[in-house]
Order: structure tokens, then sequence, then C-alpha cells
């Protein structure tokens, strides 16, 4: 699907749009965030730990990953879940995979790895082994979600030359005709192998210059994702040109796994439990049915 172009082209994709809830914290930076949420709009428990983020998944469970654009320029968001590209399946490479173009102060939920401009193979959780990254033999990166945001590049406008009238001049239609004609031209963008795609749109901040300083999470993971069920999810393509061809303006990442997993890591506490097995816990004059 790779093409040669001045002008990309990014998917957008036609959702219904949902409220964003804002009561769990989402992994955000320089005007843009991400964040998990579950198959009907909620946000997955978040945690932020040691500078990442990290959420709570639970074993065959579906979700889907919301972008959301605070600022007020239109955008593009590479997205890989497992360290593999949303789009292509390909191994995660911001610098030639496409995007979904997210309008000014708008979101978009992609809810699976893409089959075709119509439908996705649904995010759900799942043993690492099982994992899409690990099946296409990169098991390494499993356990994380990814975004790589590239800003639009602006419109540039040449200026028009302008001189006052001389008899000499036939007139000033001629004028101009002769004028645009021997004007330079501006220089056109390098051409870029690569296609972008966008995606529906639904809530904004000023925007900075990426900062990759979040540290790797732990590799031992109790999920990953898997390739899972066909879903309906039509895109389009529309045209979209980076700022900066290669360097995204921002990258934000979020960590997953289980509860146990959460919990190895010191994210979560483990459930009280005691050192040693106590013969008096509780001082009960006679026994109780169980279940109370």
């Amino acid at each position: 699907m790779k093409r040669a172009l001045n002008t990309l082209f990014a998917l957008f994709i036609m959702l219904p749009i949902t409220a964003c809830a804002h009561h769990l914290a989402p992994a955000s930076a320089g005007g843009y965030s991400l964040q998990l949420e579950d198959q009907y709009g909620n946000i997955l428990s978040t945690y932020h730990h040691r500078s990442s983020t990290y959420v709570l998944g639970a074993y065959g469970n579906r979700y889907n990953v919301r972008i959301t654009n605070h600022t007020g320029s239109r955008v593009e968001a590479v997205l890989t879940v497992d360290g593999r590209d949303a789009v292509s399946g390909d191994s995660g490479d911001y610098k030639s995979q496409r995007g979904y173009v997210i309008d000014p102060y708008g979101s978009v939920v992609i809810d699976g790895f893409r089959k075709s401009m119509h439908s996705v193979a649904a995010f759900r959780f799942t043993n690492p082994g099982d994992s899409y990254s690990s099946r296409r033999g990169t098991p390494q990166n499993v356990g994380v979600v990814g975004v790589a945001i590239f800003k639009e590049r602006a419109p540039v406008h040449r200026p028009r030359p302008i001189r006052p009238y001389s008899r000499r001049d036939h007139s000033y239609d001629d004028y101009y005709g002769r004028a645009e004609k021997s004007a330079p031209s501006m220089p056109s963008a390098p051409a870029m192998d690569m296609d972008a795609p966008s995606a529906s749109s639904s809530a904004g901040g000023p925007s900075y210059r990426a900062k990759r300083s979040v540290r790797p999470a732990p590799r031992q993971n109790n999920l990953g994702t898997r390739y899972g069920e066909t879903r309906h999810s039509p895109v389009v393509e529309v045209p979209f040109r980076r700022a900066r061809e290669s360097r995204p303006n921002q990258v934000l990442s979020v960590y997953y796994d289980d509860y146990s997993g959460l919990a190895n890591r010191g994210i979560i506490a483990h459930g009280h439990v005691s050192a040693t097995p106590q013969p008096f816990p509780n001082n009960r004059r006679f026994a109780p049915p169980p279940g109370l």
C-alpha cells in the first residue's frame, strides 16, 4: 500500500463519537493523550509509576485505544501494539508507516489491527505466546502500546509580484502572465514512501517537541494482545503532509499487564497474605456458615 507521494493519505475511522471519561489519568504530554478503554468506553484502571503509565488488563477482555488531540491543529498518530504497527502489522517504524489523522480538539478510537478499509481484528488480551507480536516473531515487545504524533505542515503561500503600471506594459494581465511564468518555483517537499491513515473525531492545548525518555517496562509480561475476531470498522483516506517527515512531535507509551504482573512490579499492592498461618486469627464463640 506504500506509494511515493508528496502528499500523504491517512485513514479516517468512521466511528460514533463518544464522550471521554477523565476519572483516570491517561498517558499525556505535549497536548496529546493515550489511554486504553474497555469495549464500552470505560477507561481501564491506570497507574503511574516511575515516570511510566501502566494499565490493568484481564485475560480474554477486548479493549480499544483512544488517542486525543488537545491542540488546535490536525495531527497524524502512528499506533503500535506490542511493537506491531496497528495498520500494516509490520514491526513499528513511524518513519515509514501510516497513521490515523485526528482533527483539532478531537479523538480517535482504534479498536483493532486493520485488516482492510472496512474491518479490523479486535484487540484482546491474551497470554504472551498467543499474542500477534509473538506469532509474528517479536515476543520481546509484548506488553506496550505506543503512539507517535506528527503535526501537519502548514501550507506555503507565495506572494504575487507587483509593480507600478507602465505604458510599456500592454496590460496588467499581460504583465502578470509574464511575471508568473518567470517567477522561480518553490521547492517541493521530498517524496515519502508512505501513506498515512485518519479516524473518527471528538475532543484540546499546545504541543512541543517530543521527549522520548520513558523507561522501558520489565520484559516479563503475563499479557499480550491477540489478533482477535473481525469487527466492522470502516475508514476513508484523507490527504496529510507531515511538518517533520521522520521526527515525531511527541511519543507516548502505555504498558499493560494483569493484576499479578503489575503487583510483581510493585505498581499495585498484593492482597494482604499472612507470612505464617495463624491458629486463632479471629476469636469467635461459634462456627458460622461458610461465606459469612
